[in-house]
């Protein structure tokens, strides 16, 4: 929102090259519905701004350091706040007042409930001087600086009792830990949700291989709606496009796209509730534990959040408009009756069944999924055999992938490693379809055979979900690689590739770990969730289709 600013005022020389939050964290608080003429309490420079976002209420400026204590003593109906911290801490003064802190309300002023929604882009940006960015000795001074503040919320984000404990210390070293406010709390449990709150903020700006990365899509549509009433202003208008802070251009990175398919996801979901008065819904089913979720908790920590992570659906179903149920049965107890019986009993309550796999051996895997109707497949497991609407979410995301980097794969040799019916296969499937020559290989095969064929093939997608199974070295020069498998490795605390070595030594461009298929998983199946909602009620109202609404994501 320092956008207009800078506009109004050239002199400033600056722009933006990075940014700590991709989205602005300010929400309006109130301790119930607003009313029209109701007032809200902002600070002094952004009063115009919730004036246009709440042009039924009255904006006023409000003193800072009292903000909380305004609203609970009803000086205020709403007040601007942080999710961050403001929110956490009215919690606690909502407690202390012996008020229930689940009656608070807060809307996001960027909330993506609709196309045409607030677009604020990017929050605690980091800009330099223009002169900082010419000249190499100034860039490189400039890029230390930004390689040290991500460095220091990647600690952060993997270790946030030692960066609140450093944080603390360096407060009292500069005497900063006696501020007087009513919005935080001297506090461990305090420090460590806002510390939380403030990290999942910072990963959603990870794109690559490093945090803080902006994008020139979502800084386009931001200095759009804030400069809409300006004349001829570059979409770019403040952003460096000097590319000071961008990952290497040879990485197929899968991160914005997968935020964008989630967020055009959610407004969809959305506008399907206001249409018809429910949420779209999906039941997901596992039998057992999966080996791939014993180390999920630490994934969501360090990867993603539980916004938008494969490993949370029901949070990210929460997040985006949608209901999800998670039904959990015993692998030692759990026969392909009881299993049958349990998709029998959800699948006419949703929109989209998701059965995980892989299946324990004792249960009949072919009868469990012909029980999942075409209709609500969702995970795409009947593509290969019979055909699905909705496309398997793991290939699906390869393919967006492919799509996005323009990675051509018409009459390329294209070597898939791995043959699960819910990847490997699928995707061998979609890209023969795409007018590739397809082979298929998997770890059984002779070691030399193996190595062979993938030094042979044009492009490389693994499937395999086997640290090692490829050497880098094996790879042709200028080969493309769609890193699909992936383990997470306890010792190395890390996500792992089926490739082993240096890649970027044989590829010409190739998808990293973490940050290129990982990101796009989930939203793919909310895509497929919200698609297939559509589709169900369409012949009950043909005015309400999935193909009309929202055009966005035909």
């Amino acid at each position: 929102i320092f956008t207009p600013t800078l506009h109004a005022d050239p002199s400033l020389n600056v722009t933006a090259v990075a940014s700590m939050f991709r989205r602005s964290p300010l929400c309006v608080a109130s301790l119930g519905p607003l009313k029209k003429g109701d007032v809200i309490g902002a600070h002094e420079d952004t009063v115009e701004l919730l004036q246009r976002i709440f042009p039924e209420q009255k904006i006023v400026a409000s003193p800072r350091g009292s903000k909380n204590t305004d609203l609970l003593d009803g000086t205020y109906q709403g007040i601007q706040a942080y999710t961050t911290t403001e929110v956490p801490a009215l919690h606690r003064l909502m407690q202390g007042r012996g008020m229930d802190p689940n009656g608070l309300q807060f809307q996001m002023l960027e909330d993506g409930s609709a196309v045409d929604s607030a677009q604020l882009g990017y929050s605690q940006m980091l800009f330099v001087a223009n002169e900082s960015l010419e000249g190499s000795d100034r860039r490189e001074a400039s890029t230390a600086f930004l390689e040290g503040t991500f460095e220091g919320w990647q600690h952060a984000i993997r270790n946030p009792d030692e960066a609140i404990e450093a944080v603390s210390e360096a407060q009292k070293m500069l005497r900063l830990d006696d501020e007087s406010n009513d919005h935080t709390f001297d506090s461990i449990s305090f420090k460590q949700e806002m510390l939380g709150l403030v990290n999942n903020h910072v990963k959603e700006s990870f794109i690559g291989d490093r945090h803080g990365v902006l994008h020139p899509h979502r800084w386009s549509k931001a200095t759009n709606w804030l400069l809409q009433d300006k004349k001829d202003v570059d979409p770019l208008f403040g952003f460096d496009q000097t590319n000071l802070w961008q990952p290497p251009s040879n990485l197929l990175h899968g991160n914005e796209l997968g935020r964008a398919a989630l967020e055009e996801a959610k407004v969809s979901a959305l506008k399907f509730a206001e249409t018809h008065g429910r949420k779209p819904s999906l039941a997901v089913i596992t039998v057992g534990e999966l080996s791939r979720y014993g180390h999920s908790k630490r994934r969501v920590q360090l990867y993603s959040n539980p916004s938008n992570s494969w490993f949370t659906k029901t949070d990210t179903g929460k997040n985006n408009g949608f209901d999800v149920t998670e039904i959990n049965l015993s692998e030692a107890s759990t026969t392909t009756d009881d299993l049958l019986s349990e998709i029998y009993k959800i699948r006419d309550e949703v929109d989209g069944v998701q059965v995980m796999w892989p299946l324990p051996d004792s249960i009949d895997s072919a009868r469990v999924f012909n029980a999942v109707p075409l209709a609500k497949d969702v995970d795409g497991i009947h593509f290969t055999s019979w055909g699905a609407s909705y496309p398997p979410v793991t290939p699906a995301a390869a393919m967006e992938l492919v799509k996005e980097h323009n990675v051509e794969v018409k009459g390329k040799h294209v070597l898939v490693v791995g043959r699960s019916p819910i990847v490997g296969a699928p995707m061998a499937h979609m890209l023969r379809e795409a007018g590739a020559m397809v082979t298929v290989a998997h770890t059984d095969v002779d070691k030399a055979a193996f190595q062979s064929l993938v030094g042979q093939a044009d492009v490389v997608v693994t499937c395999a979900g086997d640290p090692g199974a490829i050497q880098a070295s094996w790879l042709k020069d200028g080969v493309e690689v769609i890193n699909i498998g992936t383990t997470f490795c306890e010792k190395a605390d890390s996500l792992l590739s089926d490739i082993e070595g240096d890649i970027g030594s044989k590829a010409a461009r190739y998808s990293p770990v973490p940050g290129g298929i990982g990101p796009l998983s989930s939203p793919m199946l909310f895509r497929n969730v919200a698609k297939a909602a559509w589709d169900q009620m369409e012949e009950g109202s043909a005015s309400s289709t999935w193909e009309q609404e929202p055009a966005a994501l035909r």
